[in-house]
């Protein structure tokens, strides 16, 4: 990872100590290592959901971690933040295409592309038309039901804990996040950025 790190970000890339027991469930997790899935409780089944503060390496990991995944596994990455400002010029477009990657319109090349919707809750209440509309919390019910019919996974980054999720997309939002990644959490990592 720390060598994909360096390519991708240059020479002075490296991954910290503090962050070694993340990196173990992120490892356990790439390459479906049942023992340690099951001592980290992890369901490979589920997709991940990487919570924390703000600068601790969420995305960079998730960036790392899709380099090492088979172009039929690879997640495509998207910003919640550009997903809503994509929903104010589309509409509900832009859910479909994102919730139900087309399942109804039989596209082949989008029914089982996963996602990493990246910095969850730093999209802002959006309208389209005057249509105001959570997208994200309307983008997951979606992919929850695609996750149930269809195994489809998507991951998640977050700078919110649960209960901050709770109260931002609702209890209903909360359970199915929890049903459809695997929640792991920077509790001792450090801002890395400077």
């Amino acid at each position: 990872m720390e060598l994909y790190g360096q390519i991708m970000y240059g020479p002075h890339f490296r991954l910290y100590k503090d962050d070694n027991n993340i990196l173990l469930q992120l490892y356990a997790y790439l390459t479906r290592n049942e023992s340690l899935c099951t001592f980290y409780a992890l369901d490979l089944n589920k997709g991940l959901f990487l919570s924390g503060k703000p600068g601790v390496g969420k995305t960079v990991h998730m960036k790392l971690i899709r380099q090492f995944l088979s172009f039929k596994t690879q997640f495509k990455l998207k910003t919640c933040h550009s997903l809503a400002l994509e929903f104010m010029n589309n509409g509900s477009e832009t859910l479909l295409y994102y919730g139900r990657n087309f399942v109804d319109f039989i596209d082949p090349n989008t029914i089982g592309q996963s996602y990493c919707f990246d910095d969850l809750g730093s999209e802002d209440g959006v309208k389209h038309y005057g249509t105001q509309t959570n997208v994200m919390g309307q983008v997951i019910l979606m992919r929850y039901n695609l996750f149930q019919n269809s195994r489809v996974k998507t991951h998640f980054t977050s700078n919110l804990t649960a209960s901050q999720i709770e109260q931002h997309y609702g209890d209903r939002v909360r359970g199915r996040l929890r049903e459809m990644c695997n929640w792991i959490e920077y509790k001792n990592s450090a801002d890395k950025r400077k």
